[in-house]
C-alpha cells in the first residue's frame, strides 16, 4: 500500500515480529530503535487510523533524524495540515473525547512541523509514498504559496521513489507486522 518491497529482510537486532502501537513498552522499542524506517511505519499507521499516541507523536516530531517523507505523510494524512492552517471543521473543545485529544495531538505536531521547516534540514532515508501523494504535495505547495505558516522546505522537492526496505508492514488497522512474521504465518501475501 505505501511502497512495500519484498524480499530478503533486513538484518535488525532483536526486532518484534510485531508492534501493537496501543502498547507502551512496543512504543519504547520503537524509540530506542533508532530506526527513522520503523518510525515510519508507526507514524504513518497511527495517522492513517487514528490511534496516535500524544507522547509518541511529540517525541518524534522532535527526532531530527525524523524522514522528510515521515513528515509529509504526518502533515497530508486525513487532510490533518489543511485542517490545521485553515481552521478545521470544529475547534478541539468542542468535540468529545476520544476525538479532542485526538485533534490536540494532530495540531501539536502540524504545528512543530511548521515551526521546524524554517531551520531544519529533512533528511531522506528511501522512503517513498505512492504516486498520488505527490499529485497532493504539489497541489498544497501551490495551495498555500502565500501562507506563512506552511512549511515550504519540507514540501519543497517531488516525493521520491521508494528505495529502502520497510521493516513493518501494516496489515490493516494498524497492525504492524516484520516481513518474518508475514513469511512465517501469512506466506500467501509474499506470492
Amino acid at each position: 500500500m505505501f511502497g512495500l518491497k519484498w524480499g530478503r529482510e533486513p538484518a535488525r537486532a532483536e526486532m518484534p515480529e510485531s508492534l501493537d502501537l496501543a502498547n507502551p513498552e512496543d512504543l519504547d522499542w520503537v524509540k530506542e530503535s533508532g530506526d527513522p524506517l520503523v518510525w515510519h511505519c508507526v507514524a504513518l499507521s497511527m495517522v492513517v487510523f487514528g490511534v496516535e499516541d500524544a507522547d509518541f507523536m511529540a517525541w518524534l516530531v522532535e527526532q531530527e533524524r525524523m524522514d522528510r517523507v515521515t513528515a509529509l505523510a504526518i502533515f497530508m494524512a486525513q487532510s490533518n495540515g489543511i485542517h490545521r492552517l485553515e481552521g478545521g471543521v470544529l475547534p478541539p473543545e468542542q468535540l468529545p473525547e476520544p476525538y479532542r485529544s485526538r485533534q490536540l495531538c494532530i495540531n501539536h505536531v502540524i504545528d512543530r512541523l511548521c515551526a521546524l521547516d524554517t531551520h531544519r534540514s529533512w533528511p531522506e532515508h528511501g522512503i517513498g509514498l505512492e504516486p498520488g501523494w505527490e499529485d497532493d504535495r504539489a497541489a498544497l505547495l501551490a495551495r498555500f504559496a502565500d501562507d506563512p505558516r506552511f512549511p515550504r522546505r519540507m514540501f519543497a522537492t517531488p516525493v521520491p521513489r521508494q528505495t529502502a526496505r520497510m521493516p513493518y508492514h501494516d496489515i490493516g488497522e494498524a497492525e504492524l507486522v516484520s516481513e518474518a512474521y508475514i513469511r512465517k504465518y501469512m506466506p500467501f501475501m509474499l506470492d
